[in-house]
């Protein structure tokens, strides 16, 4: 930003949705970010987006897609963004698929998750909790990573790798930012036929959620908070 008395400016992607519905889907990320003074930018992956140089942070959110699947028609243009934003030293922040993209982007690997797909809330082991606390944490992925080799893991589950840091960036395979409105656009996106193959009971997983929420959103808000003193904006916002 031009001055430090600008508000800091926050990129936030999303994947098959539009611009309007991306502030839902990135859940108590979006209420974090108003009550620090982030400007939230929320864009949609395949249409045009701000050069990466000219944000603070990029936030890249979940996806039904595989971060992968390079037949995904938007993929590429993505993947470019996200190497971009990291030459100009814009610190990234990846939430499940975005945390598998950035990942893939950085040396490691996405990749289905077969056996290892977690749905629900779960804890995690972390070794930095002050920065990413043991949960529960809301688990919903069909594909995972392996986190960079020049990357710090932070945390991990029996079945893969959970969080991730190198520099100022900050890879996520949970969700912290969940909340019940996101979980409802989650829902919307899969059959009665697909949930039952999944062993999901969407009404007792949602009750869960709403039980949850503001438990989940405190230590999203930690999270977050950690990730932005890490990526430089904390002298622009206040944390709490």
């Amino acid at each position: 930003m031009d001055s430090a008395t600008d508000s800091p400016t926050l990129l936030v992607i999303g994947h098959e949705t539009d611009t309007d519905t991306v502030p839902v889907l990135a859940g108590t990320l979006t209420t974090w970010a108003a009550d620090r003074g982030v400007t939230v930018v929320p864009v949609v992956a395949g249409a045009p987006m701000p050069d990466p140089a000219h944000v603070d942070a990029v936030a890249v959110l979940g996806s039904a897609q595989g971060a992968w699947d390079d037949s995904v028609p938007w993929l590429a243009s993505e993947i470019a963004h996200l190497r971009s934003a990291i030459e100009a030293r814009t610190p990234v922040l990846g939430i499940c698929f975005g945390g598998q993209l950035l990942a893939r982007v950085l040396g490691g690997r996405a990749e289905p998750a077969s056996g290892r797909r977690e749905n629900g809330w779960q804890e995690i082991t972390t070794t930095v909790p002050d920065v990413v606390p043991a949960g529960p944490w809301m688990e919903f992925h069909f594909d995972t990573f392996t986190a960079p080799p020049s990357s710090e893991v932070l945390a991990t589950s029996p079945r893969c790798d959970q969080a991730f840091r190198e520099g100022p960036h900050l890879g996520l395979q949970f969700h912290p930012e969940v909340t019940p409105e996101e979980f409802d656009l989650w829902m919307r996106r899969l059959s009665p036929e697909r949930l039952l193959e999944l062993g999901i009971d969407p009404a007792a997983l949602r009750a869960e959620t709403v039980a949850r929420g503001e438990e989940s959103r405190l230590a999203s808000w930690g999270l977050f908070d950690a990730f932005a003193e890490r990526a430089g904006l904390v002298n622009r916002t206040v944390a709490r």
